[in-house]
């Protein structure tokens, strides 16, 4: 056992020579990331087997307009403060994460108040199932958000082992058990929404106790980092809207019997993007401790890595698709041809250690310019896309919004790094 360890040990560090990345660093947080992936990813499937077979269309379209109207209005809280707390954690500050639970719940109050503004307007236009269903958002959304800062914390402290177990295998399995046993006793929107944010907001509750009770943080708190959570979290809510314009769009202009055709068709590549995703936790405290000349070093690797990973993975869904449709969701098999066209959004994984060094690096000007230039081409693309072509009009125009986002990335990551490169 020992001599494959050591055998391991020195094949990875082989590798390092043409990734340019701690390879071993990387296997050890990798491991825990990707096994929590599995099982979470495990446990979606088999919850979006369950809405297809016992969930009507109509109702599943509901659902997921409310969630995403939920993750919209849950960016007028300071939402940064994710990014903020891991960056404190892993320069001693560990009271910003105690400090940043309260702060975001007391910042939560713009974001009830919109959530009660829009409850009453579809109550207002007789449509209490919605009415009723926000309003459920906005009593649970700030302790929800809040109680996910854990996370943060643990990634801080290179505890991939705890996040891997607490935050994605304990804190998706707990909710999606909870919800599939909502689906065989309901087919009405709003108990499925009271479901899921009641079961996330306590096991996330249990889960952040049980971190404080472990690691005891100290009473330090970074003020600079505080400050910096509002860039972000303005930047969040444009990037946040520009990801679930496609939701409302769909649901307002086509219906919500599409939406769900729409859901299932971007589903699975979004879940196969789920682990791709993890890396930037992974490399998040590696890009704060180390200079911008030793990330721009090793940056170029990493892309062409994850170029190729992504070609590798695209071509092997756009085969598979046909056969997990009809296998495992068989009313939803007209969502095979737009799932295989946004499988090649994939190719945005690229843009991932570029979109990480402007968070470790606090890289607020190209944050901006990202966001601001990510928006505006997805307005533009996605409204083309919809009037031109209905559901397939905006599935090739998100799948082309995603591809041209990543690229931004890289090019605006290089123009930063000469920038730095040529300064004194």
């Amino acid at each position: 056992m020992e001599g494959l360890r050591n055998s391991s040990h020195k094949g990875l560090r082989w590798l390092e020579q043409y990734t340019k990345t701690d390879m071993v660093y990387l296997a050890k947080g990798g491991f825990w990331t990707i096994f929590a992936q599995i099982i979470v990813s495990t446990s979606t499937f088999l919850l979006a087997i369950a809405f297809a077979h016992y969930i009507s269309k109509e109702t599943y379209g509901q659902y997921k307009y409310i969630l995403s109207l939920a993750v919209i209005l849950s960016t007028f809280t300071l939402t940064g403060f994710g990014a903020a707390v891991l960056r404190s954690i892993n320069r001693g500050y560990e009271g910003t994460l105690q400090y940043a639970f309260w702060k975001n719940i007391k910042w939560s109050f713009l974001s009830f108040i919109l959530t009660l503004g829009l409850s009453i307007y579809y109550f207002t236009h007789g449509n209490g199932t919605l009415g009723t269903a926000i309003l459920v958002v906005g009593a649970f959304s700030p302790f929800f958000s809040s109680t996910n800062l854990y996370n943060s914390y643990l990634m801080a402290k290179k505890d991939f082992k705890r996040s891997a177990i607490y935050y994605n295998i304990i804190g998706n399995l707990f909710p999606s058990f909870c919800i599939f046993i909502a689906i065989l006793l309901t087919n009405k929107p709003v108990w499925l929404v009271i479901v899921y944010f009641f079961s996330n907001t306590l096991i996330g509750i249990i889960l952040y106790l049980r971190v404080i009770k472990i690691y005891k943080p100290n009473n330090k708190i970074d003020t600079e980092s505080i400050n910096y959570t509002k860039h972000l979290s303005f930047l969040n809510i444009i990037g946040t809207i520009a990801d679930n314009i496609d939701q409302v769009l769909v649901f307002h202009y086509i219906g919500a019997v599409e939406l769900a055709i729409y859901n299932f068709a971007i589903a699975i590549p979004s879940q196969i993007k789920g682990p791709m995703k993890g890396l930037s936790g992974l490399i998040f405290p590696k890009f704060v401790e180390r200079s911008e000349k030793e990330i721009s070093h090793g940056m170029r690797n990493k892309i062409i890595v994850l170029f190729f990973s992504a070609v590798v993975i695209i071509g092997t869904y756009i085969i598979a698709a046909p056969y997990i449709f009809h296998l495992f969701f068989p009313k939803y098999t007209s969502s095979i041809i737009y799932s295989q066209i946004f499988s090649l959004s994939l190719l945005s994984i690229i843009a991932i250690p570029a979109d990480t060094y402007f968070m470790a690096k606090e890289k607020v000007k190209e944050q901006y310019i990202a966001i601001i230039g990510g928006f505006l081409i997805q307005i533009s693309i996605l409204s083309v896309g919809v009037m031109w072509g209905g559901l397939i009009g905006l599935i090739v125009a998100r799948t082309i919004i995603k591809i041209l986002w990543g690229f931004q990335s890289i090019i605006l990551y290089k123009w930063s790094s000469k920038k730095m490169i040529s300064s004194p």
